[in-house]
C-alpha cells in the first residue's frame, strides 16, 4: 500500500450541529463520515432534520446537514454535489449542480434539493442526501492585457453554444460579415442588438 503515502492529504476539521448529535442518539447512527474507500474519497451529507419534509413538485428547498467544516490548507475547497441515488430513486438533485465552500467558510453546510417530480416526495430525518468531496486549487495569477493571443488549434473548443450566439446577434440585426468576428464587431453587434 505504498501507493497511499503519494496521496495529497487535505485535513479538515468538523463539527456535528448540537441537532446532529441529537440524531445520532435517537436513530442509533454516527453522524461522521462513512470511508468506503482510502482511494476515493467520497462522503455522504445526511438531512439533519427532526421530522419529514415533504418537497412539492417543482420546489427547491434548502436542507441542513449538521456539518460544520473548518479547512485548515487554503489550496483545498469543498465540493458538494448530487447523491446518484438520489436522483435514480427519487429524482432529487442539487438545481446549482456543484456547491463549493472555500477555505473561509466556518459555517453549517445546507444543501439546495429540488423536486423533478410530477408529485410531491418525503425526504427522511438523517437520510442521505449529497455527496461530499475536496478539490485542490491552483494559486491563479492573473493579467489584463488588451488582447490575448489566438489559440494555434484549430479545433472545436466544444463551446458552439457561443458561436451560435454570435450567429443570431449577427443575423438579427442583418450583418454580412463572416464568422470570425473581431472583438470590436462583437461589441458593435451587442449594441445594436440592445437599442
Amino acid at each position: 500500500m505504498s501507493h497511499l503515502k503519494d496521496l495529497t492529504v487535505c485535513e479538515i476539521n468538523i463539527e456535528k450541529s448540537i441537532l446532529a448529535k441529537q440524531l445520532e442518539k435517537d436513530f442509533s447512527i454516527d453522524w461522521g463520515f462513512e470511508i468506503y474507500n482510502h482511494l476515493e474519497p467520497f462522503y455522504h451529507l445526511r438531512a439533519c432534520i427532526e421530522k419529514e419534509m415533504e418537497i412539492k413538485p417543482g420546489e427547491i428547498v434548502p436542507i441542513p446537514t449538521g456539518v460544520y467544516p473548518q479547512l485548515l490548507n487554503p489550496r483545498f475547497t469543498i465540493e458538494v454535489t448530487s447523491l446518484s441515488g438520489m436522483i435514480y430513486n427519487y429524482n432529487l438533485v442539487m438545481p446549482e449542480g456543484v456547491t463549493y465552500f472555500p477555505y473561509t467558510f466556518r459555517d453549517e453546510i445546507w444543501v439546495f434539493i429540488e423536486n423533478k417530480n410530477s408529485e410531491a416526495v418525503t425526504i427522511q430525518p438523517t437520510q442521505k442526501i449529497a455527496q461530499f468531496t475536496v478539490k485542490q486549487l491552483p494559486r491563479m495569477v492573473i493579467k489584463y492585457v488588451e488582447s490575448i493571443e489566438e489559440s494555434p488549434w484549430k479545433m472545436n473548443s466544444g463551446k458552439s453554444f457561443i458561436r451560435q450566439i454570435k450567429d443570431k446577434l449577427r443575423n438579427r440585426v442583418k450583418t454580412k460579415s463572416s464568422k470570425n468576428y473581431e472583438r470590436n464587431e462583437i461589441e458593435r453587434l451587442y449594441k445594436n442588438n440592445e437599442s
